[in-house]
């Protein structure tokens, strides 16, 4: 009998050991049914929550290149935010475009962090944020601190203004290197950028960053990536319309919210922050993130560099992300509770 790609995928994730958990549910946050995956081979590790990026981009449907070895250390808990993935198929669209802001999003992951940690009888978890889910992350530390642990950056968004303007100076000079003349004409089309902010300046710019190596590093594109949910073990065609059809909607209804994101203003941060930086990153500049470090305070900083990594660290240096979790982040990461 021929596998599929699919099964043969689903064969090498699946976790046989006694202790593991793997567990896929609908869970309403924030009274908006979101789905919600947990696997780990044993459930009574420390908790990672992680917050993927976009808006509408999950995790969840590429995760399975780059998450099976945290696994053994973590238990790994990912969810499809609202609006996101395998959620919209379940959301209420006419709805949720009245509910949709960083803060609802970040409340979320907190209301997602407070089940978790009573389902699992321990005191606090770990936060990752992945770009967009950054700033999710960094918001919801800053609402609920008592709940995290540590809190690890990966792309981390602090100005929505500030990460575009490096990022278009960035392209402008590149396409001027490269002598290239059809994005010179593109992006001039779209000038003045990012003022004033439209979603559809944002995809071109976005596409000649990629064109260049500045999402993935060393490559054109990231296919990867971007068609990775075609061999996720665990989606369905109905779950990839969904993400696809959620893209589109979020791409209407928060993208445009992104430019005005701002965390230059925080000063204080209350838990230890641990940055995963991608060296070629041009979605967003690690300068941005680098000066509001400098001048932010916290019971701890530490700064990690993917020096062949642009803007998907975990995919395209996995093993420097595992060790490097490894090192910063799991001394921070609180056992189970005294039962």
């Amino acid at each position: 009998m021929t596998e599929s790609p699919g099964s043969v995928i689903a064969e090498l994730c699946r976790l046989a050991t006694p202790g593991a958990i793997d567990e896929t549910r609908v869970v309403a946050l924030g009274g908006v049914p979101q789905v919600v995956s947990i696997r780990g081979r044993d459930r009574r590790n420390p908790i990672m929550i992680v917050v993927h990026g976009g808006p509408g981009t999950p995790l969840s449907a590429t995760s399975w290149m780059w998450q099976r070895p945290l696994e053994e250390y973590f238990t790994v808990v990912q969810y499809d935010q609202r609006g996101a993935g395998r959620s919209f198929q379940h959301d209420d669209s006419a709805a949720l475009r009245g509910a949709l802001s960083l803060d609802h999003c970040a409340r979320d992951a907190v209301e997602l962090a407070e089940l978790i940690k009573g389902e699992f009888e321990v005191e606090q978890v770990c936060l990752v944020g992945h770009s967009w889910g950054s700033a999710v992350a960094a918001r919801a530390v800053l609402l609920r601190p008592d709940l995290f642990a540590a809190y690890l950056g990966v792309c981390q968004v602090v100005s929505g203004v500030l990460g575009e303007e490096a990022s278009w100076s960035w392209v402008r000079a590149e396409a001027e290197r490269r002598d290239d003349r059809t994005a010179l004409a593109e992006l001039a089309g779209i000038a003045p950028y990012p003022r004033p902010f439209e979603v559809s300046k944002l995809i071109i710019q976005r596409r000649w960053v990629e064109r260049f190596g500045g999402v993935a590093a060393g490559r054109a594109d990231g296919p990867y990536f971007t068609n990775g949910d075609l061999a996720a073990p665990d989606y369905s065609d109905a779950d990839r319309a969904s993400s696809r059809a959620g893209r589109a909607f979020l791409a209407d209804h928060l993208l445009p919210q992104f430019i005005d994101l701002d965390f230059t203003q925080v000063h204080e941060f209350p838990i230890p922050i641990i940055q995963f930086l991608g060296r070629h990153d041009q979605v967003t500049p690690t300068g941005p993130v680098i000066d509001w470090l400098n001048r932010l305070e916290a019971p701890a900083k530490i700064v990690t560099w993917f020096e062949d990594s642009a803007h998907l660290p975990m995919y395209e240096q996995p093993g420097r992300f595992l060790v490097a979790v490894l090192q910063h982040l799991l001394p921070y990461a609180p056992g189970p509770s005294p039962r």
